[in-house]
């Protein structure tokens, strides 16, 4: 059976294909929708450029905090993984949680993006899930949230595709996998909900 693997090497260039990919072809509203898309590809910008920066964090069973990954010293039955990458004054400037697919089957991430003053300005939900429906196999959703202040949405863009990058038609078989999640309004809100603690 085909997997999308969950081992540290494919999940990091995964993860950091999908920044890529996610930093483009997306058209806002109006100027202050531009700004914040500006500032949502600079810091994806900022991850591809400082990748060995991503501080990761993985959540194993019967554990409040998650554990500090070190290397590619992951634990055996990690529930979630996260990566926080922070710039270069120390501050928090985006958080990625992914659930772990036991079965390899779909992959998914949930990303908050934040100003220099912890605020969120973008939330992106990642599912990328293999389909025997559509060309190559395999189905690209991305869902695009843009913020003001205190959470106030000013745009929202959605996506799905194929992996050459073309539109296609929702057959329902992507919905299966939209579980439930929550958009933090800043930084330290999303830390203390996934319970983790950064040294200073």
């Amino acid at each position: 059976m085909k997997i999308l693997t969950y081992c540290i090497i494919p999940v990091i260039l995964l993860f950091l294909l999908s920044i890529k990919i996610q930093a483009q072809a997306v058209k806002p509203t109006d100027n202050a929708a531009l700004f914040l898309k500006k500032r949502t590809d600079s810091i994806s910008n900022y991850i591809l450029k400082h990748n060995k920066r991503l501080i990761i964090f993985a959540k194993i069973p019967n554990k409040k905090n998650p554990v500090r990954v070190i290397g590619d010293k992951w634990p055996d039955d990690a529930e979630y993984s996260y990566n926080i990458l922070k710039d270069s004054a120390g501050r928090v400037i985006f958080i990625a949680e992914m659930p772990y697919s036991e079965s390899g089957d779909w992959y998914i991430e949930y990303r908050h993006y934040f100003d220099n003053s912890g605020n969120t300005v973008a939330f992106k939900r990642i599912t990328n899930v293999f389909d025997n429906d559509v060309k190559d196999g395999v189905i690209y959703e991305t869902l695009t949230n843009y913020y003001l202040p205190n959470l106030k949405l000013k745009d929202k863009i959605y996506t799905l595709t194929s992996k050459d990058g073309k539109n296609i038609k929702n057959n329902g078989h992507v919905d299966v996998y939209h579980y439930p999640y929550h958009i933090y309004k800043n930084a330290n809100e999303c830390l203390e909900a996934y319970h983790i603690v950064l040294n200073k």
